[in-house]
């Protein structure tokens, strides 16, 4: 959610790449609700016509021997839009997106009318192979990949299960107040950070990752609102931490995110504070909140081995266990990471009787 505000301010569109409940519906439909805009949400299929996102023709004009389409209600008229499965879409159907993505204009025939949308959040379940495609994915700034929650974290899952907003309930930020940030961000002070920024893009490139000068030139849109989100009129180095999500491949992302521990490291948003730390969120990091994690479930291990709690807290170490494995070959594992592991484990073991 905070990267879709994030790419609200710098009117830039997201890409998230995840399997099939997940939520990435549910977190688009409350941004949209959060705002107030007029929304535009489809599902897209192989056999989508152009007439289903854009609008059949118009026949009052076609009467009139105007070649037109009626938009209302329909994506060209769309503050906010969410296209799922946006990679199934016909040529026809990616070929007019470019031109609503990339420069607010949608183009049919003679007919041609100004875009109103600030955002477009595209959902699919991988990215596309097809290089045709890959271009097309590449109009998208701003990517993040969702996974399913932890099995450890099922109960925060279900105790956080959000509510309906309220019927009739002020929205938190209006369109107006988007657009004024957006105006706002155009005057942040790039200056300071420029030389950092260009360091970012060399060692992700001489990486093998692929970055088009469009992807790096627009990126500064994300820097600029990231530091006026943060409360700043110069971007510092702070806020960097958007160029993480630049890139367009899961492996390369949390590579990248090794890779630029030194650039990334002041990496801090008092507004978009989990955005801010998972995109400076290394293999190194990530060990050592799953080492903290591990010793505090072992320490809450209860004492009565035949109690109904026991064997829940044994599901979930279970479950953190097979986390770590995943997570981390034996031969990589952090020396903290594995003595956690190594106590988790043992607790799990304990003949019954045994106490703390």
């Amino acid at each position: 959610m905070e990267l879709v505000h994030l790419a609200l301010v710098a009117r830039e569109h997201v890409l998230l790449i995840g399997p099939p409940g997940t939520g990435k519906s549910a977190v688009v439909r409350a941004c949209a609700a959060g705002t107030g805009a007029r929304c535009f949400e489809y599902l897209i299929g192989r056999f989508t016509e152009p007439a289903e996102l854009f609008g059949p023709l118009d026949l009052e004009a076609l009467r009139a021997g105007k070649l037109r389409p009626d938009i209302a209600g329909m994506l060209p008229e769309a503050e906010f839009a969410f296209l799922d499965e946006v990679f199934l879409g016909s040529t026809a159907i990616l070929n007019a997106l470019l031109g609503v993505l990339n420069e607010r204009r949608y183009r049919r025939g003679h007919f041609e009318t100004v875009v109103p949308l600030r955002c477009c959040v595209g959902a699919s379940n991988a990215l596309p192979e097809d290089p045709a495609l890959a271009a097309f994915a590449d109009r998208f700034l701003v990517t993040a990949f969702v996974d399913p929650l932890a099995d450890s974290d099922l109960e925060a899952l279900l105790a956080g299960a959000a509510g309906e907003p309220e019927a009739g309930a002020e929205p938190p930020l209006t369109l107006a107040g988007i657009d004024a940030l957006a105006a706002a961000a155009a005057r942040i002070d790039l200056t300071p950070v420029r030389p950092a920024y260009a360091q970012v893009v060399r060692k992700l490139r001489a990486r093998g990752v692929p970055l088009s000068d469009r992807r790096v030139v627009r990126g500064q849109a994300l820097v600029a609102a990231a530091a006026l989100i943060a409360g700043r009129t110069e971007a510092t180095a702070a806020d960097l931490w958007p160029l993480i999500h630049l890139v367009q491949h899961r492996i390369a992302q949390d590579e990248a995110r090794d890779l630029l521990r030194a650039e990334l490291g002041a990496a801090a948003s008092p507004i978009l504070p989990e955005a801010a730390k998972a995109a400076g969120y290394g293999p190194a990091a990530r060990a050592a909140d799953l080492a903290r994690e591990g010793e505090a479930l072992a320490a809450a291990a209860p004492a009565d081995r035949a109690a109904p709690a026991f064997e829940a807290w044994l599901v979930r170490a279970e479950s953190f266990l097979v986390q770590v494995d995943a997570a981390f070959a034996t031969e990589a594992r952090p020396p903290a990471l594995a003595a956690a592991r190594d106590a988790l484990l043992a607790r799990c073991r304990e003949p019954a009787g045994a106490g703390p």
